[in-house]
């Protein structure tokens, strides 16, 4: 009896303890606090402006609820320590004051808005926007004005206004909420709101200001040294209270490659899943890491843990997701605002689905729709010509801002209001936009004939990343003895002929070309004989040499010659591509020796890992 007495009354005990499920929003890149830098000039647009921030806030507040709202970053525009901000804004102001001054005005006036619609608490991360906005060149002002940038921040964000006081200090277990006597200590914290611990990680990572430390100049996206230490002892205490049933990490840069990327730079954490940062949330199973930077939504699972990555859309409120959380289960959902409606309408569509089960003796990651987990080994982009569809009836993520329609767009002088679905892991946001491409017999099905006059071009941008590795594949038929190009990857914003990874026809011998006086030309075939032909470029590695590159001819590899000096392959990230053409690439590529696509193509495929031989020979087998 004695024994049963005693197990009613822990059970009885653990009803108790269990916390009732709660919620909180998600709201990454909302990039609309600019206005705000303005309040003291109070021109006569802002006081409208900031009313439908209210009122946005206060429908969210009204019809989703929510605790609190969690911010990965890039809530502005930044550019406070430029000439011309200063002349506009604070004139005879230094760098340094001006970046203070325009951080108090921009984030007190967006907290206030937040507050005015029902939410008093903002889990913010720091972004690049935060910090100035990438790149930061070696001894340029927005490098030297880092601490500012992080002070202005901070004040407002983490500080209480009255005295000054961290609003995050209670420490985790026996470890301090925040990285003391580091750079870091204002804005990065761990934070605990019933059952969930709140991590919250600047990731940006400035050795000296007149030093370059990568890509992006004198900043880097990586967490070291004491910053890191401190990570660990945190996840090292907060897995031994029991009360703690989820971790979640934010910071801005997604770790896991590839991302989907709207009108981003698409600046990553450096080292990716090799990364000390992220090994470290593995070791201790933390739950979600929480990402923005890119302007989309992915999700992705770590292959070596039960940790996902959530990469999402906030822009200007037209995405946002609700989190609902329960002891043993993470419920997540997707919404999109409905083009051409204001966001205070609140007329939202759920776009996709997320749920973590931790309830059984392993976890359940399953999704739909835009939060379906990507298979990071998955093809990407494919393109089967089967089907055309019209823009209209299927609008793309970005394409049309804040149009109230979609509208048709320009690709080199061509308005394409038709789209060819891509059937690929990325999803519909990645269909290509198209005009003057006619559908023939192919290979396999449908294929798409291109004249000169064709267009088709891809709105969202990537997976193209740095040094890594990339394989494209497709059906070719053509006449033509001209220089042409097949799969564009020239950059939308730089101006320089390098940095890309194109496939073209050299006179019927397929070539890679990766600036303008470097490329690798097959040797032996031709491929201009009016018939079917299979070719696949692959990169066998990440950071690969031009002459390590694989070309292949009807599933066999093919011998093939470097024309100008060999170097490492390096993509600009800036890349939306184009099939068939140049299509979004800048004026200035029209200087490329290349010509648009006459013929034919059909099953274009594209993926971010190397090909195997025998998956290439598969795919012209089948």
């Amino acid at each position: 009896m004695m024994k049963r007495v005693v197990l009613l009354l822990a059970l009885a005990i653990s009803v108790v303890h269990a916390e009732k499920p709660w919620r909180f929003l998600l709201l990454s890149d909302w990039h609309s606090a600019e206005k705000y830098t303005q309040s003291e000039k109070n021109p006569s647009w802002l006081a409208d402006a900031v009313a439908e921030d209210v009122a946005t806030v206060k429908m969210f507040k009204e019809n989703y609820g929510g605790e609190l709202i969690l911010m990965p970053g890039d809530s502005n525009g930044g550019h406070w320590d430029t000439p011309k901000f200063i002349k506009q804004n604070f004139p005879g102001a230094s760098p340094e004051e001006s970046v203070k001054k325009a951080g108090h005005l921009c984030y007190s006036g967006m907290i206030d808005a937040f507050r005015d619609g029902g939410y008093s608490k903002l889990i913010m991360a720091v972004g690049d926007h935060e910090m100035g906005d990438n790149p930061w060149p070696a001894g340029s002002d927005v490098s030297r004005c880092q601490p500012q940038f992080r002070e202005a921040f901070a004040k407002e964000f983490n500080m209480n206004p009255v005295g000054g006081r961290f609003l995050y200090e209670k420490p985790i277990g026996k470890t301090a909420s925040r990285p003391l006597g580091t750079p870091y200590e204002n804005t990065s914290y761990a934070y605990r709101h019933k059952n969930v611990l709140f991590i919250t990680v600047d990731a940006f990572h400035q050795e000296d200001p007149d030093k370059k430390i990568g890509d992006e100049g004198s900043v880097t996206g990586t967490v070291v040294g004491e910053h890191l230490q401190w990570l660990e002892r945190v996840l090292s205490e907060a897995r031994k209270d029991k009360s703690i049933k989820h971790i979640f990490v934010q910071s801005h840069l997604p770790v896991i490659y590839p991302v989907r990327k709207v009108n981003s730079s698409g600046m990553m954490m450096d080292d990716g899943m090799e990364s000390p940062f992220w090994k470290l949330l593995r070791k201790y199973k933390v739950d979600m890491y929480f990402a923005g930077e890119v302007h989309a939504n992915t999700a992705t699972k770590d292959p070596k843990s039960d940790l996902v990555q959530l990469v999402s859309r906030g822009n200007f409120f037209n995405n946002f997701q609700t989190l609902d959380i329960s002891d043993d289960r993470i419920d997540i959902v997707c919404y999109d605002q409905k083009l051409g409606t204001k966001t205070s309408e609140g007329k939202y569509a759920v776009s996709g689905n997320l749920v973590i089960d931790k309830s059984g003796p392993e976890t359940r990651i399953s999704g739909d729709g835009e939060f379906e987990p990507l298979d990071v080994n998955g093809r990407h982009f494919l393109f089967t010509f089967e089907e055309e569809a019209s823009l209209f009836e299927n609008p793309i993520m970005g394409l049309s801002g804040r149009e109230k329609k979609e509208n048709a767009k320009e690709l080199r002088g061509v308005k394409c209001s038709r789209i060819f679905p891509n059937l690929g892991t990325f999803g519909r946001h990645y269909s290509a936009l198209t005009a003057n491409v006619k559908l023939a017999d192919g290979p396999h099905g449908k294929a798409g004939q291109f004249d000169s006059e064709s267009r088709m071009g891809v709105f969202a941008m990537g997976p193209h990343h740095s040094g890594h590795a990339v394989s494209y594949a497709l059906w070719v038929k053509t006449a033509s003895a001209d220089h042409q190009l097949l799969i564009n990857s020239c950059t939308i914003w730089g101006q320089k002929l390098e940095q890309f990874f194109n496939l073209n026809l050299n006179d019927g011998m397929p070539e890679v070309m990766i600036s303008a006086k470097q490329s690798l030309i097959a040797e032996g075939v031709k491929m201009n004989d009016g018939k079917w032909h299979h070719i696949a470029a692959v990169m066998p590695k990440d950071n690969c040499l031009l002459s390590e590159v694989q070309l292949f001819v009807d599933g066999n590899q093919v011998k093939a010659k470097l024309v100008g000096a060999d170097r490492n392959i390096h993509i600009n990230q800036a890349v939306r591509l184009g099939f068939g053409g140049l299509n979004y690439s800048t004026k200035s590529f029209d200087q490329l020796a290349v010509k648009p696509f006459v013929g034919e193509l059909d099953e274009i495929s594209i993926w971010t890992r190397p090909l195997p031989d025998t998956e290439v020979a598969a795919l012209f087998r089948n």
